[in-house]
């Protein structure tokens, strides 16, 4: 994993690389012929109660996605997205599922494609939805204080920081969005996104994509 990750990353550090997946309760694999090409490591907050008014009353669950890279040679593969599926409805049958929120910082227009492609509620996105922007905030500021700009969504880290080392520089309306909220990107800037985690909240596609996937579970869920 770390290997992977420095060969997409500049500036990356392993001590912080090995902080970061030691804070994490999780991760979701994806191999190809016993080699590690792809990972999302995850991280559950659990009672959190959200400070904004605007929030729905009712404490949060909030799945926390940290570093996320799958090897260009398999980009084609939905098997990291069904196996974080496989997750999300492993959490559902624990949890009430109206709790359960996903918090997504991404680096890329790659990671963040992933909520217009899987999911139909979501932010940011071209659809504007007071609820779910307050409780982004409440999360962001709790968990990145010094980091979280409220007023661009993003978190900027001073000093060194890894980046990506290149994009897809595609013009999908997706991406074309990611870069426009995130300009910075290329300096390591990176867009924090929220969305619901019922699994009514996947749309066709994210559904078919996981029933399509079959998961190993290291540790029996």
């Amino acid at each position: 994993m770390a290997g992977l990750y420095r060969a997409y990353y500049t500036g990356a550090k392993e001590e912080a690389f090995g902080k970061d997946l030691a804070e994490k309760d999780w991760v979701v694999l994806l191999k190809a012929e016993g080699r590690v090409c792809g990972f999302s490591t995850q991280r559950l907050i659990t009672g959190i109660e959200c400070r904004q008014n605007v929030c729905a009353p009712g404490t949060m669950n909030v799945l926390f996605s940290g570093d996320t890279i799958v090897d260009s040679g398999v980009r084609g593969q939905s098997g990291l997205a069904g196996g974080f599926g496989h997750l999300m409805a492993y959490l559902n049958e624990r949890y009430d599922a109206q709790s359960l929120f996903w918090f997504l910082i991404s680096k890329g227009a790659r990671t963040y494609r992933f909520l217009p492609t899987f999911f139909k509620r979501y932010v940011p996105g071209p659809v504007a939805d007071v609820d779910l922007d307050a409780r982004l905030r409440d999360v962001a500021t709790r968990l990145y204080p010094k980091e979280y700009q409220p007023e661009t969504g993003v978190l900027h880290f001073e000093g060194d920081k890894d980046r990506l080392i290149a994009d897809e520089l595609r013009e999908d309306t997706a991406s074309r969005f990611f870069r426009k909220r995130n300009p910075r990107w290329t300096d390591g800037d990176e867009l924090c996104c929220f969305a619901p985690l019922p699994m009514d909240n996947l749309n066709r596609l994210g559904e078919r994509v996981i029933r399509s996937t079959v998961p190993r579970w290291d540790i029996s869920p």
